[in-house]
Parts: structure tokens; C-alpha cells; sequence
């Protein structure tokens, strides 16, 4: 709505200058008029119009008038004032009771005037947001009837530009970006410029459109001509912040935010009023610093802004978009919510709630939510996307993951024995999910296959299942079972799991599986399967910071009991727009219960890892990005009976992201682990594959 208000401000310098302030006031009085033979009246008001002071000049008119309701030149002088004030409506009704007054020239400039004026209607706030587009709609309507009825000729060549510049604000509002975005173009091809009134509407429809590199170029044209167009330079930090030219976007908003002070105040007022333009800056400020990865920096200055001003819905609504960026999903709806109560009629807030409730997971909450959204907003773009996130995550959900590794160690006469990994490895598991039934549950299948070569064996795991899930608000559920389809098993495999939200920051999750598909495939090889069960905490106080705890414990059917305890932790370093940088590490500690199992079974082992993580985005264009990691850790491994030693790990991997919920992902890793005080060198590949949410 802001981007409304700016085009109404343009077009109403282009269609009406205001009038100098110390000509507010008409110098003659009515009196003095009255008193004026009409023809030098008549020479003082066509002055006076000259000079931009158009309430004499109307004065004037309007005593003339009084003295001769048929004076034909006062009517047509009253017309003509009252169009130059911005009363273009009302001029066009005069002019339609005494067409024959009036020139066409100036019958067409008054009609373009009305025109105008109803552009500018159209871009204000509606009644209601079931209306929000009727009068832009009429105000369409008349322009291009009018512009029907000009023949193309040099008269009305400037007429016609002006409609069509006009006419860029209506497709604006109107939601027609592309056309917008077609008529730049041909024009700056062309060699031409627009006029700086329409230079808002024009950057706001190449951005909607998603072409911010030729915003940039539109919006810094329209501050060349214009300095103090305000919603230009708004414009433009997202122009410059979505062709990833962060630096330009905070140099930018630098400068506005020191150039605005947050209160104004004159001389002889008795309090401070508030500097929108400052508003302006200080909301796009927190904006930009979420998208550049500064969260923490965005939620001070959001936070700050609420304690300033609690009954702003636009700054609730920010403040909640930051939250859930921050991964605190119910804090987020909270404030969307707050927002939405401020202003119902909003398309924002009610994005923000739809946003945080599927990120809930309160699918059947979200739904009426967006039904009343889509009704309201139809062409809204963000509540557009918001309906894409549900389409997507309503529907078919698919993942592959793939694993490969080889592995040689110092002691050939291991000959890969000891590994728990044989001489070379793999595992496939490809997943797929029914669209979502009643808001929660989902049918699921999947085949998975793990292979090792021990000895010059190789063993292969193949399994073939199905299961369902359930997903509603704190809860998550699944029941899965699959039967084997090798001949080093033929015990069918049954699990389940389950994890619950504590708050926006703790979660927990459980499962138990029987016939665990994940035991050693070294066990199997011997015909020994296992059941296993596991727990885990997962603590994340927010975007920077990770925390997780986990118990797990592999009961194998000759009797011996693996357990194992670990904990992990990933915390930010440093974030740039475009790069991150994390430590993270570990530690592992586990014991077997037998000491001759004809596995890789430590009676107790520990393993101690820290490291360090870059993360580079490489390319990004909305949701689009490549981006890729660098991951490089060290890892002090202890065995009961074997000491203790320390070896690398090193991770390299690329992610690719053609559009949103579709993503490509693999990576390539070295390490040198030690078992049994044999160390081996292991190289790794693996990919993944997602389609849906």
C-alpha cells in the first residue's frame, strides 16, 4: 500500500503542482472583484493562473460568475482552475455541461486529467479488500476508451505519452507486471526515459516480476530525475539487495537513515511528530538484515521498533517474519496474529500467521486461514507464494539418498575384516510419500539396499516396505515395516517412531525398530540381526545455535548389547550475506557386552570430534541458488585395548536448488579412521535428491 501512496504523490505533482504556501491565501478580496470592470478581472485571473496561483485565480472565476451565470469565459477560466487544483472530477463535469467552451485540445487534457485523478483514487486505500481493485479497474477502463478515441496524430502525441505513463501506475496496482515490464523495456530499447511520477509503479513491477537488475536501473533513473522520490530509494535497497548487491542496499539505506531523524518537530509546536520516511528506512533496515543472514541484528532492531510503537501492525508483522526466520514458529504466529487483529484487512499478517502455522505443522488451522487470504488477496504475489508452499507441501513427497565409499587400510592381511565397512560400501534408500490426507496423515514407501565386501564377500541388504505417518502440531508419528529380499535375512523389519515439540527451542523424538535395517551389516554377514532403540534431544535456541543428546541401544540376537551415548553441537561464527562459517563438533562413547562377536563390536570405545564448516552461496536468483560447503574436522578416536589415536576428516559437497522444494545435493569426503588399531583411508561419495517440502 505504501507503493500506492507514493504513485498518488507522484501523480499528483504531474497532474496538479501544489501551490506555493504564501500563495494559500487570495490577495483580492471578493469585495475588491466585484468592484473590477470584467475585462481587467479577467486579465488579473489569467495571470494569476499563469503563476501557479490557481485558489485566485478559482476566486476570481467564482465572483464573475456570480455577476453573470452565462459568462462563458469565467466558466471556462473556473474549469481550468479547478482542474490545475487536483478537482478533476468536477472540471469534467462542467466541461460535460458546456462542451462547446472548450477546445479539443483542452477538452482532451481535461479528460486525461480525470483520468489521472481516478489513477490516483484507485492506488488509495479500498473500503474493503473485496473493492480494492474496482475503481483502478474503472479508472483502466477510462483510460484505455480514451485512448481509443485519439487519432494518432502530432496533436495528441502528447496526450497519448501521458496516458500511457498513467496507464503504468493502473498495471502496477493492477497486478499486470509483465506489461509493465514489456513497456520499460521498449522504451528504454528505444533510447527514451519515463517520467519520474511513474518511476515507483515501474520498479515495483520489474521487481514483482523478478527482473531487479533492470529495477536498479529504472529506480536509480528515477532519483537522478527525482532526488527526494522517498519510495524510489525504498525500492531500490530491494532492487539492490535481490541482485544480491548487499553492500550497495546497506550504503544505501545509510545514507537515509542518516539523513532522516526519527522525530520532526517546528518551532512553537508543543510535541514531536514522527518521520515516516525515517519509519520507512529503519523497517527496510531489519528486512534486509534477515536476509542477509543478521538475524540477530534484524530482531534487536524489530524489537525496538514494537516497544515504540505496539499498535503498528506493519511492525508486528515484521517483527514475526523475523521470529520465524529464527525458527521460533509459535512466537512468530503470536505476532502475525497481533498484526492481523490491528488491520484484518492486511494481506501481510495473514501471509505471516498461514507461514508460522505450517511451519507448526497445524495444517488444519493454516487452511481456512489461506482460504480467506486467497479469497481476499487473489492476486497478492506473496500470498501466491504461500499457496505454492501448500500446493507443495500438500502433495507427492520424494527423497533419494545414495552412499558410496571405499576403503584400504595399512595391514593387508586385515584385508578389511576389522572395518565395520568392508573393502567398499553402499546404500541406496529411495522414499515417497502420498499427498497429505486430512491435514496429517501420509502413506508412505520405500526400498532401500546396503552393500559391504568383507573378504571378498559381499553382503547385500535389500528391503521393500511401506508404512504411514502422522504429523499434527507438536506431535509426529510413523509405523513403517519391510520384508528383505536377500538371503542373509529373511526376518521382517518393523519400526517406529515418534518425536514431539516441547517449545519452539526443545524438541524430543524416540523410536525402536525390530530388525533394525541399520545394524551391522558385518552382523548380518554372520546371520546375526538386531533390534535397536533410540532416543534423542534436540535443543535450538535459535538459527546460529544446535544442541543435540542421543541414546541408542542394538540388542543382537547372539546375545551381545551395543550401547552408545553421544552429543553434538553446530554453532554460527560468522554470517555474511553470502557466507557462513560454523563450528561444529562432537562426542561418542559406546560399550559391547560381548568380546568375541564375529563383528566390529569395541568393549568400550569414545571418539572426540571439533571442526569447522564454510558455507559459500555461490549463485542465488529467488529460490534458485548453488551454493557449496567446506567442512574440515578432527576426530581423537580411543578403543579399549588399542589406544588412542587422532586422524582428519574432510568433507567437500555442492547443493543445487533449480526451484523451491526441489534440490540436488553430493559431496565427496576423506577421512582416516582407526579400528582394531588398524587405520584405514576412506573416500566417499554420496548424493541426495528431494522433490516437495
Amino acid at each position: 500500500m505504501a507503493l500506492a501512496h507514493a504513485c498518488a504523490a507522484g501523480l499528483a505533482r504531474a497532474d496538479a503542482p501544489a501551490t506555493p504556501a504564501e500563495h494559500d491565501t487570495p490577495r483580492l478580496t471578493a469585495a475588491a472583484v466585484a468592484a473590477m470592470p470584467r475585462g481587467e478581472a479577467m486579465v488579473e485571473a489569467w495571470r494569476l493562473r499563469d503563476e501557479g496561483r490557481w485558489i485566485e485565480t478559482l476566486a476570481i472565476s467564482e465572483a464573475l460568475l456570480a455577476r453573470d451565470p452565462g459568462d462563458g469565459d469565467a466558466y471556462r477560466l473556473r474549469t481550468l482552475a479547478l482542474s490545475d487544483l487536483g478537482a478533476s472530477h468536477r472540471a469534467w463535469e462542467l466541461y460535460l455541461a458546456r462542451p462547446q467552451l472548450f477546445e479539443p485540445g483542452i477538452a482532451r487534457r481535461l479528460e486525461a486529467d480525470r483520468v489521472a485523478r481516478m489513477i490516483v483514487w484507485g492506488g488509495l486505500h479500498p473500503e474493503s479488500p473485496a473493492t480494492r481493485l474496482d475503481e483502478m479497474k474503472a479508472a483502466h477502463a477510462a483510460l484505455t476508451a480514451l485512448n481509443a478515441r485519439l487519432a494518432p496524430t502530432d496533436e495528441t502525441a502528447t496526450t497519448r505519452e501521458r496516458l500511457a505513463n498513467d496507464e503504468l501506475i493502473a498495471l502496477n496496482t493492477l497486478g499486470r507486471h509483465e506489461a509493465v515490464s514489456a513497456r520499460y523495456r521498449r522504451v528504454t530499447a528505444e533510447g527514451g526515459t519515463l517520467p519520474a511520477y511513474v518511476g515507483g509503479a515501474v520498479g515495483d513491477s520489474l521487481l514483482s516480476a523478478r527482473n531487479p537488475e533492470l529495477a536498479v536501473n529504472a529506480l536509480e533513473a528515477t532519483l537522478a530525475a527525482d532526488p527526494d522520490a522517498h519510495q524510489a530509494r525504498v525500492l531500490l535497497v530491494y532492487a539492490y539487495v535481490e541482485s544480491e548487491r548487499f553492500d550497495d542496499a546497506y550504503a544505501l539505506l545509510d545514507s537515509m537513515q542518516a539523513s532522516q531523524s526519527p522525530w520532526l518537530s517546528r518551532a512553537g509546536a508543543r510535541q514531536e511528530y514522527a518521520n515516516w520516511r525515517r519509519y520507512d528506512a529503519d523497517v527496510t533496515r531489519v528486512l534486509v538484515d534477515s536476509f542477509a543472514h543478521a538475524l540477530a541484528d534484524a530482531q534487536r532492531q524489530a524489537e525496538a521498533l514494537v516497544g515504540v510503537g505496539a499498535m503498528n501492525a506493519n511492525l508486528q508483522q515484521t517483527l514475526g517474519s523475523v521470529y520465524l526466520q529464527r525458527g521460533w514458529g509459535e512466537r512468530g504466529q503470536e505476532r502475525h496474529r497481533v498484526a492481523r487483529t490491528l488491520d484484518p484487512e492486511a494481506a501481510a499478517p495473514r501471509v505471516g500467521e498461514v507461514q508460522a502455522l505450517l511451519d507448526l505443522d497445524r495444517t488444519a488451522q493454516a487452511r481456512p486461514l489461506l482460504h480467506e487470504l486467497m479469497a481476499l488477496h487473489p492476486d497478492n504475489l506473496h500470498a501466491r507464494r504461500a499457496h505454492d508452499r501448500w500446493e507443495r507441501r500438500q502433495g507427492w513427497q520424494v527423497t533419494y539418498d545414495g552412499a558410496w565409499g571405499r576403503n584400504t587400510n595399512e595391514d593387508a592381511t586385515a584385508a578389511g575384516g576389522a572395518s565395520p565397512l568392508g573393502t567398499r560400501d553402499a546404500r541406496h534408500v529411495l522414499r515417497l510419500a502420498s499427498p497429505l490426507m486430512h491435514d496429517r496423515w501420509r502413506l508412505t514407501a520405500h526400498a532401500s539396499q546396503a552393500s559391504a565386501d568383507f573378504l571378498g564377500e559381499r553382503v547385500r541388504h535389500r528391503l521393500l516396505g511401506a508404512g504411514v505417518t502422522y504429523v499434527n502440531d507438536r506431535l509426529q508419528w510413523g509405523l513403517e515395516a519391510a520384508t528383505p529380499g536377500d538371503d542373509y535375512d529373511d526376518g521382517t523389519t518393523v519400526g517406529t517412531w515418534g518425536r514431539w515439540r516441547f517449545s519452539d527451542v526443545l524438541a524430543g523424538g524416540a523410536s525402536f525398530y525390530r530388525n533394525d535395517p541399520y545394524a551391522s551389516l558385518q552382523a548380518r554377514r554372520a546371520g546375526i540381526t538386531g533390534d535397536a532403540a533410540r532416543i534423542r534431544v534436540d535443543y535450538t535456541p535459535n538459527e546460529s545455535t544446535s544442541l543435540q543428546a542421543g541414546l541408542e541401544q542394538i540388542r543382537y540376537e547372539d546375545g551381545n548389547r551395543r550401547e552408545a551415548v553421544s552429543a553434538s553441537f553446530d554453532q554460527r561464527l560468522l554470517s555474511r550475506p553470502h557466507v557462513l562459517l560454523n563450528t561444529f563438533g562432537g562426542l561418542h562413547a559406546g560399550r559391547g557386552s560381548r568380546d568375541d562377536a564375529p563383528y566390529f563390536n569395541p568393549s568400550r570405545d569414545t571418539s572426540l570430534e571439533l571442526g569447522l564448516r564454510a558455507d559459500q552461496i555461490v549463485w542465488r536468483r529467488y529460490e534458485r541458488h548453488f551454493r557449496h560447503r567446506l567442512a574440515v574436522s578432527a576426530v581423537n578416536y580411543r578403543q579399549e585395548g588399542f589406544g588412542a589415536a587422532w586422524y582428519p576428516q574432510v568433507r567437500y559437497e555442492h547443493e543445487w536448488q533449480w526451484a523451491a522444494g526441489r534440490q540436488l545435493g553430493y559431496g565427496i569426503s576423506y577421512s582416516r579412521p582407526v579400528y582394531d588399531g588398524v587405520r584405514e583411508d576412506r573416500v566417499g561419495f554420496d548424493l541426495r535428491v528431494a522433490w516437495g517440502e
